[in-house]
């Protein structure tokens, strides 16, 4: 199967959140040359706005730390981890020298057109003439100089050369370092991969996800893609570190969701954590809904004698509820607790939460009950959509009873169940029922949670309720003062 579909492709890659400095793949600003449609990604108002508000300092995550994020509906059981490390590490380990053109203007469209234009003429002293025009430039600038570069077969090389001793900072974010790879690529020349990539293993860079969108441009056929990939794999596996487990997984999604299976064979038998790849080859499968292909490739993985892990087993669980198919579910459950002898808590909390969003609610409390029988505490998450769904059920009572008991095992979610449960109260207008609740859960020593505090003792305030407003104030006050 050829390399088609493009279109699809990218709007597969546009649905990938990334953060202030990375680029987003879902707005097409000026319309740009046809034969560089991949590359106009990085023209969206993100892009602009990450370069010209946010400091080029703030970067996001690395791009394949994990393709589970708070915004996708595939859980793979670590999500909740990663997105914590993902929060607090703002950018990779990269240290560089002070840039001498910080203090400097950003280039106007006239100079980014002239500093293009010297690049392209490949003048023998293209850095001095660099440097007397004397700006500094954007991280959207770059983007353009690098789109104009590629869409003209011209190496970029060069300028990235420059930059490195001008702008160190921007060398640093991994979207920068993926534009100068796919202008190698775009240019046949594999080897100046290596020393670049190298120098990213150094400063512990993930490769963007454009790296190797060249394979896309190009419109190869069947053979000189293969041909393209085993080189880059060579380059990787040279390489090894970061860019090659980043650069691995980049190619296994993108070749996975063009369909061409027997590409992403190949690059995932170059691999040795085999496993770990066929995950990344599940997971694409999943977010395109594809749940009858992940059941088989979990059966193709044990034929050929790799044993599939929790992730794997967590990502289908995900895939078969998210399309509705919870008795099948509740197999690969099974077939975890017979292959491992005990589903960790992930597994629950990730078949408990799609159940009860799928409104499975009483199959979603006889795996909770066979949770609470593990010894196994359910995560906040899990708590909260258990408690809404009572709530959107109209068992009131019984949703109050399961916050009491989650208290009563001093469970570590106490505070969020009982303020959860009173925003819900005081959304369907039940003020006085929020405010006992309020009242019950700081009798147990437990601080409720401020911003829902407040807008009770505000809502009291209005209702002429202002006896009940300072016994509320006086419980609390005496609560945080212990």
């Amino acid at each position: 199967m050829g390399i088609r579909n493009l279109c699809n492709i990218l709007r597969f890659f546009s649905t990938i959140p990334h953060s202030c400095s990375t680029f987003l793949f879902c707005y097409f600003s000026n319309t740009p040359p046809s034969n560089t449609a991949f590359f106009t990604l990085f023209h969206s108002q993100s892009s602009f706005l990450s370069s010209t508000v946010c400091s080029p300092l703030c970067s996001s995550k690395p791009p394949f730390a994990s393709s589970s994020t708070v915004y996708s509906d595939i859980y793979d059981g670590h999500s909740c981890l990663k997105l914590g490390l993902q929060l607090l590490t703002r950018r990779y380990l990269c240290s560089y020298p002070y840039s001498s053109y910080k203090g400097r203007p950003y280039a106007t469209r006239k100079q980014v057109t002239e500093i293009t234009a010297l690049i392209r003429e490949g003048v023998n002293d293209l850095e001095s003439k660099l440097n007397r025009i004397n700006v500094s430039l954007s991280m959207a600038s770059v983007a353009e100089i690098f789109q104009i570069l590629a869409t003209e077969r011209v190496s970029a090389l060069r300028f990235f050369d420059w930059l490195r001793g001008s702008h160190p900072e921007l060398c640093c974010d991994p979207e920068i370092g993926a534009l100068v790879v796919n202008n190698c690529g775009l240019l046949g020349n594999y080897e100046a991969m290596l020393p670049i990539l190298t120098e990213f293993n150094l400063k512990r860079m993930h490769l963007g996800r454009t790296a190797f969108g060249f394979l896309l441009v190009l419109g190869l056929d069947k053979e000189s893609t293969m041909e393209c990939v085993r080189k880059i794999v060579d380059v990787l596996n040279k390489v090894g570190g970061a860019c090659q487990s980043s650069g691995i997984q980049l190619l296994i999604e993108m070749f996975s969701f063009s369909g061409s299976f027997d590409i992403v064979e190949f690059v995932i038998g170059t691999a040795r954590s085999k496993v770990k790849y066929y995950n990344v080859l599940m997971r694409t499968m999943c977010k395109r809904g594809d749940y009858e292909r992940a059941g088989d490739l979990v059966k193709e993985m044990k034929r050929r004698g790799f044993d599939p892990d929790r992730s794997t087993y967590n990502l289908l669980v995900s895939c078969l509820c998210k399309n509705g198919k919870f008795a099948e579910a509740c197999q690969v459950l099974e077939t975890m607790e017979k292959d491992y002898g005990l589903p960790n808590e992930f597994s629950y909390d990730v078949l408990i939460t799609l159940l009860c969003k799928h409104h499975q609610f009483d199959l979603a409390l006889k795996f909770l009950d066979k949770m609470t029988l593990k010894g196994i505490e359910p995560c906040i998450l899990t708590h909260a959509a258990v408690i809404k769904s009572y709530f959107q059920s109209g068992k009131y009572e019984e949703a109050h009873e399961y916050v009491f008991d989650s208290a009563s095992k001093q469970s570590y979610s106490s505070n969020a169940n009982y303020s959860l449960l009173a925003t819900l109260h005081l959304k369907k207008g039940n003020l006085l029922l929020s405010q006992k609740i309020i009242f019950e859960m700081m009798d147990k020593g437990l601080k409720p949670n401020f911003s829902v505090y407040m807008k009770i003792r505000e809502r009291l305030e209005k209702k002429n309720e202002k006896d009940l407003s300072l016994e509320l104030l006086r419980k609390y006050l005496s609560l945080i003062e212990k």
